[in-house]
């Protein structure tokens, strides 16, 4: 199996996707053989090697991926991969939990086998990033797993406020519970320092846009009323 997995790797990194797809695929049916601890101590000791690295969710195609040495391809993740992390979550493993939360495209880009994982752990509505890490953190208050949850907090306010000044994309009320939520993660983080200058402003965003919506009739527009009273946002 080891040389399998290794002739794999080498023949995808020098581009043969062809015989690349081919050898996974004799991986993977060699691996369905092995006991289910054995699989699983595969797939720890992958996931640790792609994730772990580099404390971030990751992509599942392009040529970041495509060149390194070791990479999880869609079938693996789906076949192999998939089947222990669904174990675990029910095992409350923190560590596979926060695993799936940075798996988030390989759910993303495959539907039918996404609304069947949701269905195995009774998960109502779409795949969310931000509940397996919430979950994961929960059980193990990991630095690790806090800045991968703040980083996608900070990418849904990023995404609601990137208009000012024209505007913000949700109504006060949804900023500030996420302001509040963000900030109560923040406060157990060891590196608060980083987030102290984006937070300082996105909390500048909110107390504007909620005093602007109250005054509405007064200003043509949002940008108007930051005009109007000498405010200045980034």
């Amino acid at each position: 199996m080891t040389d399998i997995w290794d002739k794999y790797n080498q023949v995808r990194v020098a581009g043969d996707k062809k015989n690349a797809n081919k050898l996974l695929g004799d991986y993977i049916d060699l691996l369905k053989q092995q006991d289910e601890k054995d699989i699983k101590i595969f797939v720890d000791n992958i996931c640790s090697l792609t994730l772990d690295a580099d404390d971030r969710i990751i992509n599942n195609n392009g040529t970041e991926v495509s060149d390194k040495d070791i990479r999880i391809q869609h079938p693996l993740f789906k076949e192999i991969v998939l089947p222990i992390l669904i174990d675990q979550y029910k095992k409350d493993s923190a560590k596979h939990i926060r695993w799936i939360g940075q798996f988030e495209q390989f759910f993303y880009s495959d539907f039918a086998t996404t609304q069947a994982f949701l269905r195995e752990l009774d998960i109502e509505g779409y795949f969310e990033t931000r509940h397996f890490f919430e979950k994961s953190f929960s059980i193990d208050n990991n630095q690790k797993t806090l800045e991968l949850l703040l980083n996608r907090i900070a990418q849904d306010i990023n995404y609601y406020t990137h208009e000012v000044p024209i505007g913000v994309l949700v109504d006060p009320d949804v900023l500030d519970k996420e302001l509040m939520t963000f900030r109560q993660y923040w406060q157990q983080c060891d590196t608060k320092n980083i987030w102290e200058n984006v937070l300082t402003e996105w909390e500048l965003i909110a107390k504007h846009w909620s005093l602007y919506l109250a005054n509405q009739d007064e200003y043509d527009n949002f940008e108007n009323y930051l005009k109007t009273n000498g405010i200045q946002l980034d």
